[in-house]
């Protein structure tokens, strides 16, 4: 499904010229673009807060590596079971209110681990965060590939950039303050964070106006009808019946 989108707004792109403002110049950094932008990068910084923690939730539940494995494959699961479920939700609702829910839900499962005490507990929880960490990557990259068919820009690789950066703060930040608070404090302030950004972008994604739904790009102009074959000349059809 995401692939089949990405190429709908590709043919939207080459089909039309790029959208300006009525000053002339380009509005591909939009109001949306910026907070969607700001989800990715917090998307990505809460994920990378969570994994520089593994080693120390997994030292408070005391869990085997095979445990902790079968642990971590909760995520995989929650995050399977429910992106078909999120796709329904974003063509109903709108991809934007899904993104904002999404990823309030996701900020809140990530202060969850720390305050587990067995590995069932931790894979219960890691179903949660799995579902919150799928649901908003889906919501996320529907709500994008709509804004790339707006903006008819190729936009799109600023969003994945966007999330690696989170991701590159949020392991740097956690691997400085490893030894200097615990692993509850760190998830409970990546956690504020998420939430934090979840309100400011979101108010600002959810206000900012969005294409109407199901607008096409306009059709190409009608090609011109060839022109009228000319006649011959006296000179040619004499030459000829000759």
């Amino acid at each position: 499904m995401p692939l089949l989108n990405k190429t709908e707004a590709r043919s939207s792109l080459l089909s039309a010229a790029p959208s300006k403002t009525p000053s002339g110049r380009s509005s591909s950094w939009s109001a949306a673009r910026l907070a969607l932008t700001a989800f990715f990068t917090v998307d990505g910084f809460l994920f990378a807060s969570w994994v520089v923690r593994i080693p120390d939730v997994r030292a408070q539940v005391s869990a085997s590596h095979s445990a902790l494995g079968l642990a971590l494959l909760c995520i995989s699961a929650g995050a399977v079971a429910t992106m078909a479920l999120i796709g329904r939700l974003c063509l109903r609702y709108g991809s934007r209110p899904v993104t904002v829910a999404s990823v309030a839900v996701f900020s809140l499962a990530v202060a969850l681990p720390a305050h587990t005490h067995s590995v069932l507990a931790l894979g219960a929880v890691l179903l949660l965060f799995g579902a919150g960490y799928g649901a908003a990557n889906v919501a996320m990259n529907s709500a994008a590939v709509d804004l790339v068919a707006e903006l008819r820009r190729p936009v799109m690789p600023s969003f994945h950039a966007g999330y690696s950066l989170g991701g590159l703060l949020g392991a740097a930040l956690g691997g400085l303050l490893a030894g200097r608070i615990s692993a509850s404090w760190a998830l409970a302030s990546a956690t504020a964070l998420g939430l934090a950004v979840t309100v400011l972008a979101g108010t600002a994604l959810l206000r900012a106006p969005a294409a109407l739904p199901g607008r096409a790009p306009p059709p190409p102009p009608p090609r011109p009808p060839p022109p009228p074959a000319r006649p011959g000349t006296p000179g040619c059809w004499s030459s000829c019946s000759a």
